[in-house]
């Protein structure tokens, strides 16, 4: 923790775990564990009666002790439980392929790309709000009218996060929660080699995945 934190001074171990819990999602899901586990190990070195220890770790506290180790220093990776091929358009495709593509697979973005890098995130909203402004205004032409043409027209929102393929997994559903916090509803979270939106797709998480991310970590607890 004293490294998460790039401390070189001595601070109480309680401490550590509250500073650490606001930088390290692990911590933070285990703070409750550790404090815990402060306290056993506290009643084993510190309080005793008559000199002899009154408590001891069993093999649970153990193994859990050891598991949180082993996710501090080896935390699971978004790789490779949600690489996949991602379905992705070209600026120049029309509009009405993308709303085909999207009804085909029931999604409600998709990555648009533009010379070889992603350029927005084509959403359901984004889609019947060009055609509401289209209709209004006499230009609907669901053939004629390039992806590109769509965004110009209504514009396009910082609605995604961009990972590495060596992002922590239990970091994304914070990623999800923090944006609803803000007011602001993630819709997807891109994943490329890097973290650059120059490089291809390999992975993408969306808000429906998240029930996929929750049993995975739940799995790691039971272990």
């Amino acid at each position: 923790m004293k490294r998460i934190l790039n401390l070189k001074n001595h601070r109480r171990f309680f401490e550590l775990i509250d500073k650490s819990a606001r930088v390290n999602p692990i911590i933070e899901r285990y703070r409750f564990d550790l404090k815990e586990y402060g306290e056993l190990r506290n009643a084993i070195v510190h309080d005793r009666s008559g000199g002899e220890i009154i408590a001891e770790p069993n093999d649970y506290a153990v193994s859990h002790i050891e598991q949180i180790a082993r996710l501090l220093l080896e935390p699971p990776k978004v790789a490779p439980l949600f690489l996949k091929e991602v379905l992705a358009l070209s600026a120049s495709d029309p509009i009405s392929r993308a709303i085909r593509e999207l009804s085909r697979m029931s999604y409600t973005q998709v990555p648009v790309l533009g010379n070889g890098e992603t350029i927005c995130l084509l959403t359901s909203n984004m889609i019947v709000k060009w055609m509401g402004l289209s209709l209004a205004d006499d230009t609907f032409d669901i053939s004629a009218t390039t992806l590109q043409d769509v965004i110009k027209k209504v514009g396009h929102e910082s609605n995604y996060e961009v990972v590495s393929v060596n992002q922590s997994l239990i970091e994304i559903p914070d990623m999800f929660y923090r944006w609803q916090q803000e007011g602001k509803k993630l819709e997807a979270v891109l994943i490329t080699q890097h973290g650059k939106l120059s490089e291809k797709l390999q992975g993408i998480i969306t808000n429906r995945d998240l029930p996929l991310v929750h049993k995975a970590l739940e799995q790691i607890d039971d272990e």
